[in-house]
């Protein structure tokens, strides 16, 4: 039996097979016994237990029609017909005799649906009364003498509730009473309140039910005898009609249900009860004579039943620990196997239980951080590749800055003006490039950065275009990537304006937004066509950390930027072919701690926050091009 599983006691699997068949086997053994030694009793105890079973049930039948009852006559009280005919309110006969007519096709449809009625009394407190039975009549209002009998008064007292009065003789006086029917009755009632003003009592419904009904529930055959008992100890129904509303001559115990023995009449009963949702009782007499009559063959059939039993708990218990230790295995085996470094593991799950659950967890557990590891990796190697560039940049721009200070100079010398703007506005872009080694820098720096690189192509293009830049003056000691605007800025020219005929303007914002800081570049180029603005924000969507080639800029610099501040800050961009392109740049606003304030720009005299828009008229050569996106 290879399927067997190899018993180690450690194993979850094997101790539920131990648990299960020891379990299992005991409490067998155990329940043999019993029933082998107290046979006799059992009977007994089996028998009550029937016949308190049986009473239980009845008394949930009773229940289910008392409640049915309860819920006809609830109907009753809510008929606006009805309430219309007691308090008399007609517009004329013809209008009394279309609802009295109404009425009685509600009380024929729905109170006597089962056929079960005998009599029904609506007893008007102010105006009319009514009675069915065979059919509808339309009778005088209550007199004084049904109002100060006892059951009027209680119906009375109840206050719309049910006032159940059991079996028993009709209640109704004459000239009210059906003659007709000369057997006791089960009977309810319900005071009827005005629907406009419940605090109103305008009338007594009285219903009388044939018994039948009620005493084919508690019937126990030829076992024993039942009785429906009210609070009071009175007898409210029964199979004899003589000892209706007679005392019983015992006690019932307070519980809910119980069973016992009593001597009544020099014979010994069991006596078994249930109560009754409305407070009564339903009891049950069985003689103790009937109780046992057989117990012989209990001993040897208990003796099989228990071997029997124990032959399948041996099986259900090696089935279950199979069934538990092949899933559980199959898991250890494939945590092995990543513990060990294999993170392409995947175990089978086609199980739909909990085992199925956790094998499917486990493969997307290990799923997830194999591409976590990945992509840990791949950002490491951006990391490195960005710091690599960035440090070359360094050198060269150290190299450059030392270089044209020199022309600078030499230009100064030699009184050439565009050479020295040039080469001067250039030194100052290398030397904030440089800023000390420094990766993050203030805003004003970079708009510092941003103004001498316009002073560069100003030479270039003239006065074809203009700039207007503009920053909240609490965002200029905010700390942020320093190389990661002037390439934007450097698009909006190369890319909008000079493809553009006649003059561009460059607009530079940096504003505080509801969840960051905003750095936006707008021109009023050449925008973009549709096809090549869709094509640039699937760029940026791609999930690539690194792209070479076509768009290489906007996508490392947006991959740089969520590298550094998390997925919810990039790059976006906006564009429509003739009318420029905005590209908005997402940043989280991080104060710097430096207290001391620095310049921004080479003129001293300008507003530390705001370069006003101006066109360079100053003209070059325009046969150099550049820039990327």
């Amino acid at each position: 039996m290879k399927w067997l599983p190899k018993f180690k006691w450690t194993s979850v699997g094997h101790r539920l097979f131990l648990l299960c068949f020891v379990g299992i086997s005991v409490s067998i053994a155990i329940m043999g016994y019993y029933f082998y030694d107290k046979s006799t009793r059992i009977i007994q105890d089996k028998v009550g237990y029937i016949t308190q079973q049986t009473i239980q049930q009845s008394g949930e039948r009773l229940d289910l029609i008392m409640e049915e009852y309860s819920t006809r006559s609830f109907y009753l009280l809510g008929s606006k017909k009805l309430q219309q005919g007691i308090k008399d309110d007609f517009t004329d006969n013809y209008d009394r005799e279309e609802t009295n007519k109404e009425i009685g096709e509600f009380i024929a449809n729905l109170l006597n649906s089962k056929n079960d009625l005998v009599n029904l009394y609506i007893f008007g407190e102010y105006a009319n009364s009514y009675k069915y039975s065979t059919g509808y009549l339309s009778m005088p209002g209550t007199t004084q003498a049904v109002r100060s009998a006892q059951w009027y008064k209680e119906v009375v007292a109840g206050e719309g509730k049910v006032v159940w009065f059991g079996m028993r003789p009709s209640l109704v006086p004459k000239p009210w009473a059906d003659e007709r029917w000369q057997g006791p009755v089960f009977c309810f009632g319900r005071a009827i309140k005005d629907l406009n003003n419940l605090n109103r009592i305008i009338g007594v419904m009285l219903i009388e039910i044939d018994p039948a009904t009620i005493l084919s529930q508690i019937n126990l055959g030829e076992v024993g005898s039942s009785m429906i008992v009210d609070g009071r100890g009175r007898i409210v129904g029964g199979q004899q009609p003589d000892q209706l509303l007679e005392t019983i001559p015992f006690q019932l115990p307070t519980q809910t249900s119980s069973i016992g023995s009593r001597t009544i009449d020099n014979e010994r009963m069991m006596v078994t009860h249930t109560q009754l949702m409305n407070g009564w009782n339903l009891v049950g007499l069985v003689p103790a004579r009937k109780l046992v009559q057989e117990s012989r063959v209990l001993g040897w059939f208990t003796l099989y039943l228990a071997a029997g039993f124990m032959a399948v708990a041996l099986g259900y218990a090696l089935f279950a620990a199979w069934q538990m230790n092949k899933p559980v295995q199959r898991l250890l085996k494939g945590m092995q196997e990543a513990r060990s470094g294999n993170f392409e593991i995947q175990i089978h799950a086609d199980r739909k239980d909990e085992f199925g659950l956790l094998s499917r967890g486990f493969n997307t557990m290990i799923a997830r951080i194999k591409e976590l590891i990945d992509e840990l990796y791949v950002q490491r190697l951006l990391q490195q590749e960005l710091q690599l560039k960035m440090f070359a940049s360094q050198i060269n721009a150290h190299f450059l800055y030392n270089t044209l200070d020199s022309i600078h100079w030499i230009s100064k010398l030699y009184k050439v003006k565009e050479i020295d703007t040039m080469i001067y506005s250039l030194s100052s872009y290398f030397r904030i490039s440089l800023s000390e080694g420094r990766e993050f820098v203030k805003v004003g720096e970079v708009m510092a950065l941003i103004e001498h690189y316009f002073e560069i192509q100003q030479i270039r293009f003239g006065d074809r275009i203009s700039l207007a830049m503009s920053a909240d003056p609490e965002l200029l000691d905010c700390v942020v990537l320093k190389f990661a605007f002037q390439p934007i800025v450097e698009n909006a020219i190369f890319h909008g304006i000079e493809k553009k005929k006649g003059n561009g303007k460059l607009t530079v914002e940096w504003k505080r937004g509801e969840d960051g800081l905003l750095f936006r570049v707008t021109d009023d180029g050449v925008g973009m066509r549709s096809d090549k603005l869709f094509e640039i924000r699937q760029v940026l969507q791609d999930s690539e950390a690194i792209r070479a080639g076509s768009n290489f800029a906007m996508k490392n610099i947006h991959s740089l930027l969520k590298l550094t501040y998390g997925p919810s800050y990039g790059l976006e961009i906006d564009s429509a072919w003739g009318t420029g392109t905005r590209v908005t740049m997402r940043l989280p606003i991080v104060e710097s701690e430096q207290s001391d304030k620095i310049a921004h720009g080479k003129n001293k005299n300008d507003h530390p926050y705001f370069s006003p828009e101006r066109a360079y008229n100053e003209g070059v050569s325009n046969n150099q091009k550049g820039g990327f996106i």
